[in-house]
């Protein structure tokens, strides 16, 4: 995959403290509280070594945030694209319309994600309301750019009605991206219900695009 391919291109020193990072920040921490010594020790370096390659720990926070985004970003979007062709062609699950079809793939792969990185979804949740603005502003801009591109993939796949305005439709999207990033702390902290938490997290999302239209047609939506 392009992370693995990104990950052993990296100096072996910049990765030893990157995985260090998300080991220690993933146990209920944020990255700016973690201390030099103790990060260094954990990856086996010595502590001068961080300096070659991060200015700080606000730099490792940010570079550890943004590892496989893009890869996430376009996998998702691909995703969407196929799911909806394969039902306009016949070829998905019968009687599943292309919006929900769209919704249940893309869902699976985002909680598949979810569960294969557990300790970055922690550490983006945990950065959420942490102490650095930095960090903070950095995981809102990747929950904006993903509502971005969920909002324009379901205009552009026709997946919502003409009717319901472009902004409407980023409203509803930004909703979406919310829940489901709080929906990945269920998913992890409690594996037995996962299947529910799947067919769940379906139901609202389709529910939200949904209401959308209704509330339109009833002249109770704002532009």
């Amino acid at each position: 995959m392009a992370d693995a391919a990104v990950k052993s291109a990296e100096p072996a020193g910049k990765r030893a403290l990157l995985d260090a990072a998300e080991r220690l920040a993933a146990c209920s921490r944020c990255v700016t509280s973690l201390g030099l010594r103790e990060l260094a020790r954990e990856a086996g370096l010595n502590p001068n070594t961080f300096y070659r390659h991060f200015r700080d720990m606000e730099d490792l926070g940010l570079q550890l945030l943004r590892e496989s985004k893009a890869e996430l970003r376009a996998a998702l979007r691909a995703l969407r694209r196929q799911a909806v062709s394969d039902a306009a062609n016949g070829l998905g699950e019968p009687g599943v319309s292309m919006g929900r079809a769209a919704c249940r793939q893309t869902l699976r792969l985002y909680f598949d994600y979810v569960h294969e990185h557990r300790d970055r979804v922690l550490i983006a949740i945990r950065e959420l309301h942490g102490p650095s603005e930095l960090l903070r502003a950095e995981v809102r801009r990747q929950m904006d750019d993903f509502a971005d591109d969920m909002a324009a993939d379901v205009r552009e796949l026709g997946l919502i009605p003409e009717r319901v305005s472009a902004a409407q439709v980023r409203r509803v999207a930004g909703m979406v991206n919310r829940n489901m990033l709080f929906q990945s702390l269920d998913y992890l902290g409690e594996p037995a219900r996962r299947s529910e938490i799947l067919a769940l997290a379906e139901e609202q999302v389709m529910m939200l695009f949904r209401g959308a239209v209704a509330l339109l047609d009833q002249g109770e939506l704002h532009a």
